[in-house]
């Protein structure tokens, strides 16, 4: 069988147990888990084998839903259309019905991109105008409206004009905006707003001391990180394995300095940890480090509170932090990954947990690495689709459902 060609771009989540592929078509491919309809393929049967997202043609972009149980694609009108679970409103397509097929949210039709929180059932698209719209669970004021009421179609967030980027965090949303502050909104007990208190917002609040911010993540584990124009990081929020990184386990409402970071371009979050990519081309990482996810060569339960060098990275053009581990993309287009390796997640052959970096095996022309929930999906440079490690559901998209500890190519839709 042929194998899946022709991609720009893939979605997965470390929560979730399916990925989608953006074409240069404009079609979107699916395959893995399908509970909630999740592969928008008119069932909800699962598929080891990617199958067409109904009636998708013009899709620039495709994300994952929270708990990876539904996508959405930005589309070159400046529509968005979304499928799969849509009990809380998070389809924004007036209703609070799953749907197995992709529907149109309503009343957009100039975004630019789209995101998810790590918890809820929640997206915010942010418009061609620099506002933000979002839609879906709103119990701690995640839709930034001023109330805490679910809304099944989007609402504006309120005072928000100069949007550049959205992020997703738990139970709650940042916005980077084009003057390099950020404004956050939603569920705040540990401080993830980063404006100094630990109260919960229902419209945004602006992130205190942070003025240069040039990209921003959110983390599963409930805390967002900021990197700054100088190649600082600064971080805020839960601190309970050291994911802020500046050389204490306790939470911050405020942004505090990653010890020793001053060249990051990249950061990225999995649960429990984050890493940064930088300048130089090393990485970075700090927090839970149980199964060796901050490729330093130790395991330790408590984690870094510092950021600490992962071992043998010295040509890193990204990285992408999973659950609990990451993968590099290396100048050569190889791939290095350490952490958990139950499931084969770090594509050397082997179940074995590594605290250093290991080389998936077999590819050597990888553009970009896209984390699962135990699994890992590269996108190569011919536009083909690698995937290796757990596989239950057909996640890796090969046409079974066995764990695979090196990478296999997704097969074309049948």
């Amino acid at each position: 069988m042929a194998t899946l060609a022709n991609v720009v771009s893939v979605a997965g989540n470390n929560a979730g147990d399916s990925f989608c592929a953006v074409l240069s078509t404009g079609h979107v491919d699916c395959w893995g888990e399908n509970v909630h309809g999740e592969l928008g393929s008119g069932t909800t049967t699962n598929s080891d084998v990617p199958v067409a997202a109904v009636g998708i043609s013009k899709a620039t972009a495709v994300t994952s839903g929270s708990d990876g149980d539904g996508f959405c694609a930005v589309l070159s009108t400046g529509h968005v259309d979304c499928w799969g679970d849509g009990g809380l409103g998070g389809l924004g397509d007036g209703t609070t019905t799953n749907s197995d097929v992709p529907v149109a949210v309503k009343n957009i039709s100039t975004a630019t991109v789209v995101t998810s929180g790590n918890d809820g059932d929640g997206f915010c698209a942010v418009l061609s105008t620099g506002h933000v719209d979002c839609w879906g669970y709103n119990a701690y004021g995640e839709l930034g409206n001023g109330t805490t009421t679910n809304s099944d179609v989007p609402v504006a967030v309120r005072t928000i004009g100069h949007a550049k980027a959205v992020m997703g965090g738990r139970y709650n949303f940042c916005a980077l905006l084009s003057t390099g502050h950020v404004d956050c909104w939603g569920y705040n007990g540990d401080g993830e707003l980063g404006n100094g208190t630990t109260t919960n917002s229902d419209v945004p609040v602006a992130v205190q001391t942070v003025g240069n911010a040039k990209a921003l993540i959110g983390n599963g584990g409930g805390n967002f990180c900021a990197v700054l124009s100088t190649g600082d990081v600064d971080c805020w929020g839960y601190n309970g394995d050291g994911q802020l990184g500046n050389g204490t386990a306790m939470d911050s409402d405020v942004p505090m300095a990653a010890i020793g970071i001053s060249t990051a371009i990249a950061v990225s979050g999995g649960g429990l940890d984050v890493c940064a990519l930088l300048s130089t081309s090393h990485v970075d990482c700090w927090g839970y480090n149980y199964y060796g996810e901050l490729g330093n060569g130790t395991t330790t339960s408590s984690g870094s509170d510092v950021p600490v060098a992962v071992k043998n990275i010295s040509t890193a053009t990204s990285v992408t932090d999973g659950l609990y581990g990451a993968c590099a993309v290396l100048s050569t287009g190889h791939v290095d990954c350490w952490g958990y390796n139950r499931y084969g997640e770090l594509g050397n052959g082997t179940t074995t947990n590594s605290d250093v970096p290991v080389a998936v095996h077999v590819i050597g022309n990888a553009a970009a690495v896209i984390a699962g929930l135990h699994d890992f999906c590269a996108l190569l440079s011919t536009g083909h689709v690698d995937c290796w490690g757990y596989n239950a559901y057909g996640e890796l998209g090969n046409g079974t459902t066995a764990n695979s500890d090196v990478p296999v190519a997704v097969l074309a839709v049948s």
